[in-house]
């Protein structure tokens, strides 16, 4: 009884890693494109899918468009398995840009294992018909005036009448007056001091000559 629950719980435990394991290192080539897909046909895109074997379910995003294979087996291969994928237009959508993703659901023994979105933008072509642009307004021209048509000429607005009895009054105009002579330049208060330093300086010169004369003299 002990074996048997013990192969029981390995089987299980098998089972259950057996998914994450396999899509442990599940990715796609390339994680964004762009393509077009006329409105009246259909378009395909290739992807590379590396370090996975099992199914794919394939699903869109923000993108109205129809989409085959829904479901893909893929065999894990070291260089990418390719896979390819067809998208019809919709005549009734008309020219337009979609700008969505592409889901890859990796399932191994019925259990969803892992998940990679892709980047996509579609341009959905109308036959005959250009994309929609948002472009802004061109502010509209005056249309040039014929030969021999007279252009229109802006007047300047009419003065306003005084009222009876009123005389206009001005006002004196009174003349520039003429420049200010240029003084010169006032001292400034380094050079008011330097007089009265100098006279400083001197009289100490002075008085220290007259101290050195005196001690100098003999005494008798």
């Amino acid at each position: 009884m002990k074996k048997f629950i013990a192969v029981f719980i390995g089987v299980a435990l098998v089972l259950l890693c057996a998914a994450p394991v396999l899509a442990a290192g599940f990715s796609l080539s390339p994680a964004e494109v762009e393509f077009d897909v006329p409105a009246d046909g259909s378009a395909r895109v290739e992807f590379l899918v590396y370090d996975f074997g099992g199914d794919l379910e394939v699903s869109l995003e923000n993108i109205p468009l129809g989409i085959e294979p829904e479901k893909v087996s893929v065999v894990a291969s070291e260089e990418g398995t390719p896979i390819e994928l067809t998208f019809y237009g919709d005549e009734a959508l008309g020219p337009q840009v979609f700008k969505g993703k592409i889901l890859f659901l990796a399932s191994s023994g019925g259990n969803i294992a892992f998940g990679v979105m892709v980047k996509t933008t579609v341009n959905h072509i109308g036959a005959g018909q250009p994309l929609l642009e948002v472009t802004s307004p061109i502010p509209e021209e005056a249309p040039a005036p014929s030969p021999g048509e007279a252009t229109p000429v802006e007047q300047a607005p009419p003065e306003e009448a005084l009222p009876e009895g009123s005389t206009a009054v001005t006002e004196p105009i009174t003349p520039p007056l003429p420049p200010a002579p240029l003084l010169p330049p006032a001292p400034s208060g380094t050079e008011w001091h330097i007089l009265p330093l100098a006279g400083i300086a001197a009289g100490v010169a002075i008085i220290i000559t007259l101290i050195v004369v005196l001690l100098r003299r003999p005494r008798y």
